[in-house]
């Protein structure tokens, strides 16, 4: 009997040329959904990754691209009658975004937007006449001229140019500007009758101010502005009832812009606010009102994707729940329609060896069935992928923890080779996501070279309700790193790893809690850490988020005998005995460079294997094909030769 051939097994290249599918959009007809399709990686240093708008008919789905190869267009929106989309993007892949749309008929996208400071946002009118648009201050008059001259010095946050919102004809493209004071709107939402808008806002555009930044209704005839929430917490995912009393938001910790999950406050005009989900065991991720009783929730419950109705007394019916990953990162996770026949719902969902593509869900009797409407990166489905498994354990103080685990096909019995790595923000999870994507990767690789991998879920992370996620603050690298080493007993303990072959690794907090590790145990043969924190003192004065670390650690940002220095792996340096690789791109403004230079020199001067590599031009995680590729093997290979 002939044997069936193994199946093939992913390659960086397979990872490389994986196509990234977001943003699902479906009208109100719920007929078709737009969608994004773009690629992982940028071919060239000077350009963007492409990417295109294409469009899917839900009955008979056949996927056709609305924009152009090879030039960049995303975040379709629908205008409310469904017969025309908007969008943004740009012909050139480096220009700044502009905003186009393009009608029901085939043809081009007319672009209405020419500005120097392109669009960050946009949204319909309710009347489908308009679009109000967040458009960023241009540069000053002569600027171009003074820098072509040579006088092209900065001064450091002195400048800030606002981004304000406009309101723009979408037929004659004539624009106006919404008078609403020297405020920055980071988000926003229009009123059911068109008449007023909800913003995050705040006085400063810096990236650090999105962390005070507070809820507020802005009346668009007056400007008029009128703060309904502010807190301690940050906010997110502004959304109006139908019948615009009311405003739901998402709040929390978060570490991260887009990477956020938490509660759901609901907020009167009159400035009343309640937390409808307090208590709840799930963090939630998006909300939309589907009539003034009810929102349609997406959240992450004990690791899992749960969509369900949540009432404003604090009711959570559940429609569905599973292993998938859901896209958060880019534009609204849940596009809904609500039909004769019910609700449909458009999403993009992944799983751990499937990569992301557009799911349409239709509700019958409480609960959700779902069709799968594009396939796209035919390529990689039928490699072989491994499947993560849930793990759980006690923490020392007897906090339960969950984690997953992926392994390869064993022949015997005996432990094996284990690499750890910890998931960024704090304010994320591991979850059922496609394990493919970017420095995710190594995920992948590792197994294919014959590693376990552990993916652990410390406190701090989304997914388990807010007190857990917030159960870190004042404590990054003290409880959530507990966790991750008595997770790492546990498989030791179970015959599952190695206890002479582990490696630790991460990305962003994640490299933060590897380079913290290191200076913590000598057990891990090899580390690996990206876009790492070395050292919170002096990253609180080189990021442009600085404003995380004071909500996160909440004290004095300049005294070593503090939670600064406490936590800080360059104070605890010399206790480092770990082979470690720093992987940093050379523009991270979010993790400044500096902070890999300052522990990779003190490793080296300690007599520590360490080696340094800086990606040019490439911010906090690598975007260009050949810098990508090099972050997938050089860490690979550096785990491998020494775990």
């Amino acid at each position: 009997m002939t044997e069936s051939p193994e199946p093939a097994r992913l390659t960086i290249d397979d990872l490389l040329d994986l196509q990234q599918v977001s943003d699902a959009q479906i009208p109100a007809q719920g007929d078709r959904v737009a969608y994004v399709v773009a690629d992982n990686a940028s071919a060239h240093h000077e350009r963007k990754p492409a990417s295109r708008v294409w469009l899917v008919d839900t009955e008979s789905p056949s996927p056709r691209p609305l924009t152009a190869a090879g030039t960049r267009a995303h975040s379709p929106r629908w205008s409310p009658d469904g017969a025309s989309i908007a969008f943004l993007g740009n012909r050139d892949p480096q220009g700044p975004d502009q905003l186009f749309v393009l009608g029901e008929s085939p043809g081009e996208a007319v672009q209405i937007t020419s500005g120097r400071a392109g669009v960050s946002a946009f949204a319909w009118t309710p009347d489908g006449r308009g679009l109000i648009a967040a458009i960023p201050d241009s540069a000053p008059e002569g600027e171009e001229a003074e820098q072509a001259a040579g006088r092209d010095w900065l001064l450091y946050e002195d400048t800030s140019r606002l981004t304000r919102l406009w309101r723009i004809d979408a037929t004659t493209a004539e624009r106006a500007p919404i008078a609403h004071g020297d405020l920055h709107v980071w988000e926003f939402a229009i009123s059911p009758d068109g008449a007023a808008v909800v913003a995050l806002v705040s006085e400063s555009p810096h990236n650090w101010a999105w962390y005070a930044a507070r809820l507020a209704r802005i009346d668009l005839a007056s400007g008029n502005v009128e703060t309904l929430l502010a807190g301690d917490w940050q906010m997110t995912r502004p959304a109006w009832s139908s019948d615009g009393r009311h405003v739901a938001v998402i709040v929390s910790a978060f570490s991260d812009q887009g990477m956020t999950g938490g509660d759901v406050m609901v907020v009167g005009l009159d400035g009343i606010a309640r937390n409808i989900s307090d208590g709840h065991p799930r963090s939630y991720l998006s909300v939309e009102w589907v009539d003034d009783t009810h929102l349609l929730c997406s959240a992450i419950d004990d690791g899992e994707l749960s969509i369900g109705r949540l009432r404003q007394d604090g009711q959570y019916h559940e429609l569905w729940r599973g292993e998938r990953g859901i896209t958060r990162w880019t534009g609204p996770i849940l596009s809904v329609a609500t039909t004769a026949t019910g609700l449909r719902i458009a999403a993009v969902l992944s799983s751990p060896d499937v990569p992301a593509d557009v799911h349409l869900a239709t509700e019958h009797d409480g609960s959700l069935t779902w069709q799968q409407l594009t396939h796209e990166n035919p390529s990689v489905r039928g490699k072989l992928m491994p499947r993560p498994e849930v793990v759980r354990w006690q923490s020392i103080d007897g906090t339960d923890i969950q984690g997953l685990l992926l392994q390869p096909e064993k022949t015997t019995n005996e432990p094996l080779p284990t690499v750890v790595l910890i998931h960024g923000g704090p304010t994320a999870l591991w979850g059922f996501d496609f394990m493919g994507t970017r420095s995710m990767g190594w995920v992948q690789l590792l197994v294919t070279a014959g590693y376990a991998v552990f993916l652990p879920n410390p406190r701090g992370s989304m997914g388990w309700g807010r007190a857990f996620a917030e159960a870190n603050v004042g404590d990054m690298g003290g409880g959530d790193f507990v966790d991750i080493l008595s997770g790492v007993e546990m498989l030791v303990e179970q015959g599952i790893a190695d206890p002479n072959r582990l490696g630790v690794g991460g990305w962003s907090y994640g490299g933060y809690l590897t380079a913290w590790a290191i200076t913590q145990t000598n057990r891990f043969r090899a580390a690996v850490a990206g876009a790492s924190i070395t050292n919170w003192i002096s990253f609180h004065g080189g990021s442009t988020i600085q404003a995380f670390d004071q909500v996160f650690y909440q004290d004095d940002p300049f005294g070593w005998d503090g939670r600064y220095g406490q936590f800080s792996p360059m104070a605890h340096v010399r206790n480092t005995q770990t082979p470690t690789l720093f992987l940093h791109g050379e523009k991270d403004p979010i993790c400044p460079v500096g902070q890999a230079y300052e522990m990779w020199r003190a490793l080296r001067e300690c007599g520590v294997e360490t080696q340094l590599a800086v990606y040019p031009r490439e911010g906090h995680g690598p975007i260009e094909r050949e810098h990508l590729r090099d972050v997938l093997e050089r860490g690979v290979r550096w785990l491998t030769e020494r775990v």
